[in-house]
């Protein structure tokens, strides 16, 4: 497996191509760049990340889901017009960065009904979305995201059957917080699981940084590694949970000794 990090660990405190030299400096077998706003989504912007990460691979793109994709999916031809804008916005800086991966959270459940995804309504219109992501050399990667509409493994099952295009990021936090054990979507997402997010979380729930919560590290790349699964694990924690750099690198050093072991 490979170890990684987000530029979003500095969101506020960084701008995305500040974050991306920062990284490059880590000793880091990968990353994920988290773009933050429209003026990012441009290959231009992706090709001055690029330059500042240097050696250091981008595996993925993380755009600002909120600031669009419910949009993909809106009644209004103008409003999926201006959304698609967008996404092909990310997917150019993605390319220019040379990220494989654009992850997805699709459409938000904001009242919590827990459906599921309206597959019959908005498959059509994901499908359009993969064959984008294909004409940029890369792949969409749907994570599983406790407040939108695939929160849950009978969730991604269905999205498994419906769109075989679909990869499938694993973010064990979000799983935490739908009250879903995380390995419970491994077989599930099975050999289409293209991408990991961690964090930690203490006995009270709460998210904290790797090595300062309850959860068995161990155990999860032990089971990571008895599916299959040998790609990415991304790093991915909050701003503030962290006051110095140094904290991060500590919590990058449980990952990988808890990897080795």
């Amino acid at each position: 497996m490979k170890l990684g990090l987000t530029t979003a660990a500095y969101y506020g405190r960084l701008e995305t191509e500040e974050a991306g030299a920062l990284l490059a400096t880590m000793g880091l077998d990968c990353c994920e760049v988290f773009l933050e706003c429209g003026s990012e989504y441009t290959a231009e912007f992706g090709a001055l990340v690029r330059r500042e990460l240097g050696e250091l691979p981008a595996h993925s793109v993380h755009p600002k889901g909120t600031q669009f994709e419910d949009g993909l999916f809106g009644r209004s031809p103008r409003q999926r017009a201006e959304a698609l804008r967008t996404f092909e916005g990310v997917l150019a800086a993605g390319r220019a960065i040379g990220a494989s991966l654009y992850v997805f959270h699709g459409i938000g459940d904001l009242f919590r009904r827990g459906a599921g995804p309206n597959l019959q309504t908005h498959g059509g219109m994901v499908g359009e979305l993969c064959q984008g992501a294909r004409d940029y050399g890369m792949r969409l990667a749907w994570e599983n995201v406790w407040w939108c509409q695939m929160a849950k493994p009978e969730h991604v099952a269905m999205v498994r059957d419906a769109l075989p295009e679909v990869g499938f990021v694993l973010d064990i936090k979000q799983a935490k917080h739908a009250g879903v054990n995380p390995l419970d979507f491994l077989p599930v997402m099975g050999d289409r699981l293209l991408n990991v997010h961690v964090c930690d979380m203490d006995a009270t729930g709460s998210v904290c940084l790797p090595g300062r919560g309850v959860f068995d590290f161990e155990a999860f790349f032990r089971a990571l590694r008895d599916h299959g699964y040998e790609g990415p694990v991304i790093l991915e924690p909050y701003a503030h949970l962290f006051e110095k750099q140094s904290e991060i690198e500590d919590a990058l050093a449980v990952l990988r000794g808890a990897m080795g072991r």
